[in-house]
């Protein structure tokens, strides 16, 4: 209910409308609480995408890094039962 308010507050103080040029593309006056809007949305998708990648690449390396130190207890104990 706050972030709402303040999402209203926000956007009635910024309702100028700004156009956006990107060098090769221009887009149409929109209000500046909307590209600011859009700007926050785009940064957390991607910023969870990127989040995400990482996460899944440690994930990965730990599962690799318990095969390897349960193949390790192994010999270990082959090499105890042997003495």
């Amino acid at each position: 209910m706050l972030a709402l308010i303040i999402g209203v507050l926000f956007s009635t103080r910024n309702s100028q409308a700004v156009p956006l040029d990107l060098i090769f593309f221009q887009f149409p006056p929109v209000s500046i609480a909307i590209w600011l809007l859009l700007s926050l949305a785009t940064g957390a998708i991607l910023s969870a995408f990127v989040y995400g990648f990482i996460t899944f690449k440690l994930k990965r390396r730990n599962v690799q890094l318990q095969r390897q130190l349960a193949k390790l207890d192994q010999s270990e104990s082959r090499l105890k039962v042997m003495q």
